[in-house]
């Protein structure tokens, strides 16, 4: 079993919840514990507490499950073709047969606000009110139980298989910052930027240490009006050309198989200004301070101080308006761990989180550096360590 300390500590929670079986659609959570990253958001997997796991799957997605399931039964069905029957009413009576005879009685759901994507992520399909009524209908009888608090602390500490995992994709989105560090010039657009940075993960990535399905989100902010804001969820890749002397920040998502990283680079289309040199070497020896005192029964607090005292003794506090991380791996944004002002959470090994302090004024421009960091049994370890370089 590829992952099995996941689904032993699964079991373990669910045994402490009363729980006898989770009922799971959303893609992240069908990765967890199966194996299979969902191509589209149809899947279900019905995990019990006790026996096999069974992943209910869209037949034109044979293949790919079959490369992927760990230890689980499969159910097709038909879907997408024509003469296929309805969905909704084909999975609530395949979940009715396997309930039969169980004597399931507490069975978890999600109710999640925000979830990753499954592959194609251009057309997600979500679990909605009228799924909760396929669930009550197909397990009559039980109660179900919202797991949505267990599935996130679960997710907390990763494995050594999901961390290896995470490691990959890391590594993966190095090919990325290093597309966008030789591409930054005089004339080149944030558009441009985006698409080479996301053509280089695409083509180099793929197959690399085995990834089947890789993919990434760059957004390039150029200029300092543009960058300068680069502290919003999102940055907007745009038109602009570089000047000389403007700012390219770049927000990388990158996801392979499922599992994710979260990066961040700045660099100046030819020569940086003393300013500019100035906030770069105060965000990079902020970024080292909080990575330096990561370890295992650090709060959160402790670790997004380390970064903003750095900052804030430079002269730029107001200029830092965000958290310093957020816990990373089944999603590009995850709850935990969170390293914030008043963040009490003690970290834990195999914890993994960005650590992303950043500066943000025009006209000097929007800089951030980050990385994803895995919380170790002493200490810390970047994976994907890439260097931070302005220009």
């Amino acid at each position: 079993m590829p992952n099995g300390e996941r689904l032993d500590r699964m079991r373990q929670a669910m045994e402490a919840e009363r729980l006898d079986a989770l009922i799971l659609r959303w893609p992240e959570n069908v990765l967890l514990l199966s194996g299979f990253w969902p191509m589209i958001g149809a899947t279900v997997l019905v995990f019990p507490r006790e026996g096999t796991p069974v992943c209910i799957i869209p037949h034109c997605y044979e293949s790919e499950a079959r490369l992927s399931l760990w230890d689980a039964k499969t159910v097709f069905y038909r879907f997408g073709v024509l003469n296929a029957p309805n969905p909704a009413s084909c999975v609530r009576d395949i979940l009715s047969d396997l309930a039969r005879g169980r004597g399931w009685r507490r069975i978890g759901y999600e109710a999640f606000e925000a979830v990753a994507p499954s592959w194609n992520s251009a057309e997600v399909l979500v679990p909605t009110a009228r799924t909760l009524e396929l669930y009550r209908a197909a397990f009559d009888g039980s109660e179900l139980i919202d797991a949505s608090l267990l599935l996130h602390t679960q997710r907390r500490r990763k494995t050594s298989y999901e961390i290896g995992k995470i490691r990959t994709v890391s590594e993966i989105s190095c090919l990325g910052l290093e597309a966008f560090e030789r591409s930054v010039e005089v004339g080149i657009s944030g558009v441009e930027l985006a698409a080479l940075v996301e053509r280089e993960i695409m083509t180099r990535g793929t197959r690399y240490q085995g990834a089947a399905r890789v993919r990434a989100y760059a957004q390039v902010a150029v200029g300092p009006d543009e960058s300068a804001v680069g502290y919003r969820p999102n940055e907007i890749s745009t038109p602009h050309r570089l000047e000389r002397g403007e700012v390219a920040l770049l927000e990388l998502g990158v996801v392979a198989d499922g599992y994710w990283a979260d990066r961040t680079r700045v660099r100046i289309a030819g020569a940086p200004s003393e300013e500019q040199l100035r906030v770069f070497d105060t965000v990079r020896t902020a970024q080292e301070a909080a990575i330096a005192s990561i370890r295992p029964g650090a709060t959160g607090a402790d670790v997004d101080e380390a970064a903003r005292s750095v900052i804030r003794n430079a002269g730029y506090a107001d200029a830092f308006p965000h958290i310093t991380g957020h816990g990373v791996g089944f999603a590009y944004h995850e709850a935990a761990p969170l390293l914030a002002p008043g963040s009490t959470g003690g970290l834990e090994e195999g914890m993994v989180t960005s650590v992303e302090p950043g500066v943000y004024f025009t006209p000097c421009g929007g800089f951030r550096i980050e990385d994803d960091v895995l919380v170790t049994e002493n200490g810390s370890e970047v994976l994907g360590p890439f260097r931070k370089e302005v220009a």
